[in-house]
């Protein structure tokens, strides 16, 4: 069975608005989507998740708060989401065709940045159950250096097939780590993903273990809807 995957950071649909993020990520099966909220203070109000996935024809969608803020702070004031249902939320999300089974909310290690966390979720596709992590990892070095291994660790207790995606903030050399148990569908040279206007940094990946067959490599697609292009790949399992 052959289907399309993507990672997307929309970055709230500010830099286009949410109609347009629909149509880039109705491109693909099951889509990672990064910086998207439910109630913010920042982007369309509302369940941006429930929308998305009316508008885009994914009919199935889990999301996970990684931030949210303090009641009735004005301005708001951001601080650690206690759990993943907390609202508002800002964080993860997981769109797919496919059903969506089990999923939770893991947290990454913290130094120095916000906190960064995976949404651990299941698509059961009609060939059987795929893992899927999606996470956002940080802009800061020394919390990336710890996060890097974290993820591995993690993805390492999932049940294969597994697919790893998001946007990572990294370019492939310093996520080596990740390797020889996830490959990276776009080859040992991605195509630059950030920032979107001029491509220079490629930071947005998709990782799959052997059990995936890459038909199609991962791409950024020139669809102009947030900060960073949204990467998409055929896969086969």
């Amino acid at each position: 069975m052959e289907f399309s995957v993507m990672t997307y950071n929309i970055k709230l649909g500010l830099e286009s608005d949410l109609k347009t993020v629909a149509d880039i990520i109705g491109e693909a099966d099951v889509v990672a989507v990064q910086e998207i909220a439910v109630d913010w203070f920042q982007g369309d109000s509302g369940n941006q998740p429930q929308l998305l996935s009316r508008a885009s024809g994914l009919g199935h969608v889990r999301f996970a708060s990684v931030l949210t803020t303090v009641y009735d702070s004005d301005p708001p004031v951001v601080r650690v989401a206690p759990t993943a249902d907390d609202r508002p939320g800002f964080g993860l999300a997981l769109f797919s065709r496919f059903p969506l089974g089990p999923w939770t909310r893991h947290r990454l290690p913290k130094r120095q940045d916000e906190q960064r966390c995976i949404l651990s979720g299941t698509v059961v596709t009609p060939k059987g159950p795929i893992s899927v992590l999606v996470t956002h990892l940080s802009v800061n070095p020394v919390d990336r250096a710890a996060q890097i291994p974290a993820l591995l660790r993690h993805a390492q207790t999932q049940a294969s097939p597994l697919m790893v995606m998001g946007d990572l903030n990294a370019e492939l050399a310093e996520l080596r780590a990740l390797s020889p148990f996830l490959r990276n569908a776009a080859g040992d040279e991605p195509y630059p993903t950030y920032p979107s206007s001029s491509p220079e940094h490629s930071i947005d990946h998709i990782y799959v273990t052997k059990e995936i067959e890459i038909i199609s490599p991962a791409m950024p697609l020139p669809l102009m809807g947030s900060d960073h292009l949204a990467v998409m790949a055929k896969v086969r399992i």
